[in-house]
């Protein structure tokens, strides 16, 4: 073999790469499987604090809060003397469900977004937390959202919601209607009259479209039984929830009103008695019944007087349950200067206690007939009261701060008890229900940028090792 021929031969085995041993690549191997373990932990870390952690924060439980146990033994309901504007994400009722409600509430500038409208708002019997239930509807508590006597139970256009477990139930369909409106519970929450309604799309003369009530059926739903009985056609112009129906103390005898007629009727649709009451005269609301089950207490509006700001007067009066003839009872002062009066019940001494709605200024006075409903439009102020009306005056109940009530329903078993305490009003800043969820979106953040972290670490420390590695000797 010549020189030359073995000097090619050095070179080209020196361009050969050097083997590498067993223990090198055990070695070499080392590292790479520490780091890969390093990021399959941070996995598991991950989601074990997902396990253990997330469902503490969106609150999920496996049984409803055995928050109120205390005061549903007590038995001591009363009224919080004022409201406020609940926070934005406050518990809904289905997170974290009450035992009752001593009375609920709504307005429509709560929030702009998502807009308040058709949010109820639950004030607990046993604390004053506040819970949300959404509708789908623009609703006004104690118009198309009725509490039921007790507190326990909140209707709304085409539901039933329980407050103690947070649980829904449908309203049945009234003669083959495409809506069920609640309208009055009986006292002892066995049965509530409901509205089966129907519209549609009506041309205006100008051109408009309006939607327009076109059928409305009365009928009585035995909530245990989930037996329904049709009372009675009503005239669908005079639809005006609030002052439509009321239960008897005995809770089988319905007061309904139908344009200017009044029928008092049984729980099997049997009608008792009818009369006819004056234009702009309507069953004064869910406290119609007088408490001796003898009369009817009707509000009537005037449109008066020189020197009123708002010129229209309300004035209420009981009648004669069969008859509808006046009854000698103590005579109440006019409320001056009112959108509308609704009764809501009676206090232990006698006073009717009711929800008086204020105008804005300067706004145009309106009766029951106005389209959209008497309280519902910029005439009114998101001020709601509620007060007893006393021989002297009024006594307050309950008022709302910062514009927070429009509409209102308290629960009768509160109205009886004529108890009131200091409202504990809402605390400010977001609620608890997003704060859970701007927490979860940080731990779902904080994962996501704990695994970026580890395979970045683990990436640079492969490329290191590939520029740091050496050839071996054979």
């Amino acid at each position: 073999m010549t020189s030359k021929l073995t000097e090619t031969m050095r070179d080209s085995v020196a361009g050969v790469p050097a083997y590498v041993s067993y223990e090198g690549l055990v070695a070499e191997a080392g590292p790479r499987r520490r780091h890969r373990a390093i990021a399959a932990a941070a996995v598991v870390l991950v989601l074990m604090l997902g396990v253990i952690v997330a469902p503490r924060l969106v609150g999920w439980q496996s049984q409803p809060s055995k928050l109120g146990a205390a005061a549903e033994a007590s038995g001591a309901l009363s009224l919080p003397d004022r409201v406020g504007t609940p926070q934005w994400g406050a518990w809904s009722v289905q997170r974290r469900p009450v035992p009752a409600a001593s009375m609920i509430f709504t307005a429509e500038n709560w929030w702009y977004e998502p807009p308040s409208l058709g949010s109820v708002a639950a004030v607990a019997a046993d604390g004053d937390q506040y819970r949300l239930l959404s509708t789908g509807w623009p609703v006004r508590a104690g118009e198309e959202a009725v509490l039921s006597s007790d507190g326990g139970t909140v209707a709304t256009p085409n539901q039933l919601v329980e407050l103690r477990t947070g649980k829904t139930r449908r309203l049945p369909s009234v003669s083959g209607a495409e809506d069920t409106f609640p309208v009055a519970w009986s006292k002892d929450g066995d049965r509530l009259a409901v509205v089966g309604v129907d519209g549609r799309y009506v041309r205006q003369p100008n051109g408009e479209e309006v939607y327009t009530l076109t059928r409305a059926v009365l009928a009585i739903w035995e909530i245990t039984t989930g037996q329904l009985t049709t009372i009675a056609d009503l005239d669908p112009r005079t639809l005006f929830y609030g002052w439509l129906a009321a239960f008897g103390p005995d809770g089988r005898t319905l007061a309904y009103q139908s344009g200017r007629t009044v029928t008092v009727t049984t729980a099997d649709g049997a009608a008792r008695n009818r009369f006819t009451v004056p234009e702009g005269t309507q069953l004064a609301g869910k406290g119609t019944w007088t408490p001796d089950g003898r009369g009817l207490t009707l509000v009537t509006q005037r449109r008066c007087c020189d020197g009123d700001a708002y010129r229209s007067r309300w004035q209420l009066r009981a009648v004669d349950a069969s008859t509808g003839a006046d009854l000698p009872t103590r005579p109440l002062a006019e409320q001056a200067g009112l959108v509308a009066l609704r009764l809501l019940g009676w206090a232990p001494d006698g006073a009717p206690v009711v929800a008086r709605y204020h105008p804005e200024p300067g706004a145009k006075v309106v009766g029951f007939g106005v389209d959209d409903g008497i309280t519902y439009g910029e005439w009114t102020k998101f001020d709601t009261d509620v007060v007893a009306l006393t021989d002297n005056g009024t006594r307050l109940l309950l008022s709302g701060t910062g514009e927070a009530m429009h509409g209102v329903d308290i629960a009768d078993d509160v109205i009886t008890s004529g108890l009131t305490h200091p409202g504990k009003l809402p605390p400010d800043g977001i609620g608890p229900q997003y704060r859970m969820y701007i927490k979860a979106l940080g731990l779902v953040i904080a994962a996501a940028l704990l695994i970026a972290g580890a395979l970045l670490t683990n990436s640079i420390l492969r490329r290191r090792r590939r520029r740091n590695r050496t050839v071996r000797p054979a």
